[in-house]
This record gives structure tokens, C-alpha cells and sequence, in this order.
């Protein structure tokens, strides 16, 4: 294969991978709205509390394996099987703990029903683990494509069978099988499509490096699992599961595009920064797709910001009104999170995976300590000390660890500077129209009119100093 086809390959999968996750993207939006509508809060809140219960398990099943083996310059057969291996057999010994760990649990939070949400949440995280390196196959080989399929398909399923168990009436079943149902499925199509069938294990390949990796990659990945389930932990055992669905649900709104649009745009981005010829065409690139990042997620969460409680009571319902306060709190800690993402490619690409682990402790440690110690004070509290501890996290790694890696922080920082000042300005004007000028209106008519003042003040700030920036957006869709 030539470099040109080469590099019309990984356009064309690179863009299918995005558009397909744009699609997950709109799947899951629908499905919050469409389960909004059919599982109460309460029920709700009783998975979200399984899920941050186990949740771990997920961590420990990839065991930081997938970023190994992506970064990797190349992978020998036998590091592939033994990698697949590993994988699968810790994911397995991870869902046994879930499994064991349900009924203690259960009764330490005084919900016999967490024995069921946790068992059925089990299967997923050893279904996950095992597609690990067959989800990496695909994305070295660049069929993207595939891997896109092979997820959305999941997804789309997992929706189905929880929507139809929710119409029938077992609500908390239906969201917690649907995670295991789309693993089930992912795993299947991307073993098949991926055309690789794992070996046996190999003792004599080198896998000290991967392990290495994989080993601080895991523990940087623990800490974060702890820092963004505390609150859920916490919450649930001082205020109950009906809050925790509050909670849970506005979290999981203002994180949603970062969920959908960091894990594909690693996948892209990390091949890409590895190649870098030296340390300026490094902070070039990252600098890019710090712009590509920023934009599309301080677009949504400034709208979402602004528009919160109308928005909220008008597509989920009038029963989760009492999520809109939460939304401007976290709102802050997944700005400071989006903007520190581009430090987490810096370390990655530079095999920094140790100093990564030191740069996040202090800010995830502050985090869980703050989450803890302020939970008696109210759970807007419990939002405050994770949205500190994203602060601290992105502060610690611009102006410490980064320049320690070789790479300038604030240079790094620079390019999130515009996004945030026109989105900044944008929700300002939305908000103003919606809760100030429409105050008195109903919810639909404060929605219409808050967004539209935020798209007009949005085109308008984006004319007047963002025109580069859309310039490098259309570039990285059309070039790619």
C-alpha cells in the first residue's frame, strides 16, 4: 500500500469513526430522553449507584491495555495473543468480584435490589474486556469503519432491550442489562470483523514494555474511576437513590459530549501524535486538536448551561426538574476537564504514562477528600468538590508536569482561550434571555428563546474572533 492510499485510508476511516460516533452520540441522547420518560428517578439512581459500584471492574478489565497496545510502535503476533489473554482472564476474575461483592453491598446501602442491578451489570465488563484487543486490531489496521459498526450496533441493541423491558414494566432491569447486551454484540461483530483469532499464550514474547504502560496507564485510570463515582457513592448512602438519579442523570447530560467525542478522537489522535517528527511539530498538533476538541464540547455544555432547567423539563419530563441545579457546578469541572485533555495526549504520546499518574493524584485525591468531607453539607456540595478537583487537575498539569514532559502547558492551554471566551459570552446571552427576560414564560418557550439568543450571540462572537479556529475544524473534517 502507497503513503497516498495510506493516508486516504485513515481519512476515510478516521471520518467514519467520527460520524458513527456522532450517530452513538444522537443514539444515546434518545435513549436518555426515551428512558427518561419510561424509568422513574429512584430506579434510576439504583443502577447509576450499581454502576459507580462496580464500576472499577471496567477499569480493571482493560488494565490499561488498550492504549498499550494502541501507542505502540509495532505488535508482534505473540504480544497480540498474550495481550488478549490477559485481558479476557482479568476480566473475567473482575466480574466474579461484582458478582461476590452484590450482596454486601446490597446490604450496607439497604436496597436488596442492587443484588439484581449488579449482577446483570457483571457480564459486561468481562464481554468488554475480552473485545479489548480485537476493538485495537481494528483501529491499527485503520478499518475504523468496522470498529464503528461494530459499537454503534451495540449501543442500538442495548437501547432496544432496555426500552422494551422498561414498556414492561422492570425499569431498573432494562438499564442494567443494557450495557451487557451492547458488550454481548460489540464483542461478537468485532471478533468477526476484525478477522484476527487469537493464539495461545507465548511466553517468550517481550512484553515488559506493554505491561509497564498498561500498569500506570491502570493506576492514573483507578484514580479517575474513584474521583468520578465518588459522588455517586457518597450521595447514594447519605441522601437516598431518588437523589442519586438526580444526580446522576444532570452528570451524565454535562459529560456526554466528552464521553462521545475524547474516546474516537484518541484513537485518532494518538497514531497521529506518535509520528511527530520533534517537540515543536508535537505541540503543533496538539495545539490542533486541542481546537478540535474544544469547540464542539464548550459549544454544547455553554448551551446546556444556559438553558439547564428549561431544557431539562422539557425533554425529560417534569420529574427531573430537580436536576437543572447541578448542571452549572459540574458544568465548571468538565470545562477544565476538556481543556486538560490535551495534556493527557501530551503524556501519552511522549510514553510519559508515570508522570501522567503523578500529575492527576493530587487533583483526583483533593477530589474524593473534598466529595467525602463536604457530603453532609448537601449533595450541590459533593458537585462543587469534583468540579475543584478538575481545576486542580488541569492547573497542577499546565504549569508542573507538562514542561517536566517537554511540552509548554500554557502553549497547550492557548488555543482553548477563544472557545471558551465566545461560548462564555454565548451562554451569558442565553441565559439572559431565558431565566431573566422569559423568566415568567413556560418551559418550552424559555428552551426556544434561550437557545436562540445563544446561537445568535455564538455566530456572532464566532465571526468576529473565531474564524481561524473554524478554518482548523474544517480542515481536520475535509483533510483528515
Amino acid at each position: 500500500m502507497t503513503a497516498a492510499v495510506e493516508s486516504r485510508s485513515r481519512r476515510r476511516g478516521a471520518i467514519a469513526l467520527l460520524v458513527a460516533q456522532w450517530g452513538r452520540y444522537a443514539l444515546q441522547v434518545g435513549g436518555i430522553v426515551l428512558l427518561a420518560r419510561l424509568v422513574a428517578p429512584d430506579e434510576f439512581g439504583l443502577v447509576a449507584l450499581g454502576a459507580a459500584l462496580a464500576g472499577l471492574a471496567a477499569v480493571l478489565g482493560d488494565f490499561g491495555l488498550s492504549l498499550a497496545a494502541l501507542r505502540a510502535p509495532t505488535l508482534s503476533p505473540a504480544q497480540r495473543d498474550n495481550l488478549f489473554w490477559i485481558n479476557t482472564v482479568v476480566g473475567l476474575v473482575a466480574a466474579g468480584l461484582v458478582v461476590a461483592l452484590a450482596a454486601p453491598l446490597a446490604a450496607l446501602y439497604g436496597d436488596e435490589r442492587l443484588v439484581v442491578v449488579m449482577a446483570m451489570l457483571a457480564p459486561a465488563f468481562a464481554l468488554r474486556a475480552a473485545s479489548v484487543q480485537f476493538r485495537v486490531e481494528l483501529n491499527r489496521t485503520h478499518r475504523l469503519e468496522r470498529l464503528a459498526v461494530s459499537e454503534f450496533a451495540g449501543d442500538a441493541l442495548g437501547l432496544v432491550v432496555a426500552a422494551a423491558l422498561a414498556l414492561a414494566g422492570a425499569g431498573y432491569v432494562g438499564l442494567a442489562l443494557q450495557g451487557t447486551v451492547a458488550a454481548l454484540l460489540t464483542l461478537v461483530l468485532a471478533g468477526v470483523l476484525s478477522g484476527w483469532r487469537p493464539g495461545r499464550p507465548r511466553r517468550d514474547a517481550e512484553m515488559r514494555g506493554l505491561l509497564s504502560f498498561g500498569g500506570n496507564t491502570f493506576a492514573t485510570h483507578v484514580l479517575n474511576y474513584a474521583s468520578a463515582n465518588v459522588g455517586t457513592i457518597v450521595i447514594g448512602q447519605q441522601f437516598g437513590n431518588g437523589v442519586v438519579g438526580f444526580f446522576g442523570r444532570a452528570n451524565q447530560l454535562v459529560n456526554l459530549p466528552i464521553d462521545q467525542l475524547a474516546t474516537p478522537l484518541t484513537r485518532i489522535v494518538v497514531p497521529r501524535l506518535v509520528d511527530a517528527v520533534d517537540a515543536d511539530d508535537l505541540l503543533s498538533r496538539l495545539r490542533r486538536f486541542q481546537t478540535v476538541l474544544c469547540y464542539p464540547v464548550l459549544a454544547y455544555l455553554s448551551v446546556f448551561v444556559a438553558t439547564a432547567e428549561p431544557a431539562i423539563v422539557t425533554v425529560l419530563g417534569g420529574a427531573w426538574r430537580d436536576a437543572a441545579p447541578y448542571v452549572p457546578v459540574l458544568a465548571i469541572g468538565a470545562l477544565f476537564q476538556t481543556l486538560g485533555y490535551v495534556g493527557y495526549w501530551g503524556f501519552v504520546s511522549r510514553d510519559r504514562s508515570g508522570m501522567l499518574l503523578i500529575s492527576e493524584a493530587a487533583g483526583r485525591i483533593a477530589m474524593i477528600v473534598l466529595a467525602v468531607a463536604l457530603v453532609p453539607l448537601g449533595p450541590l456540595w459533593v458537585a462543587t468538590a469534583l468540579a475543584v478537583g478538575h481545576v486542580l487537575i488541569w492547573l497542577v498539569a499546565t504549569t508542573v508536569f507538562l514542561p517536566r514532559a517537554g511540552l509548554d502547558g500554557w502553549a497547550l492551554a492557548a488555543p482553548g482561550i477563544r472557545p471558551v471566551v465566545i461560548f462564555g459570552t454565548a451562554g451569558l446571552a442565553g441565559w439572559g434571555a431565558a431565566s431573566v427576560w422569559a423568566g415568567a414564560a413556560d418551559d418550552l418557550t424559555r428552551l426556544v428563546i434561550g437557545v436562540g439568543a445563544w446561537a445568535a450571540a455564538a455566530l456572532m462572537m464566532s465571526a468576529v474572533c473565531g474564524r481561524g479556529d473554524l478554518r482548523t475544524l474544517r480542515e481536520f473534517v475535509l483533510r483528515r
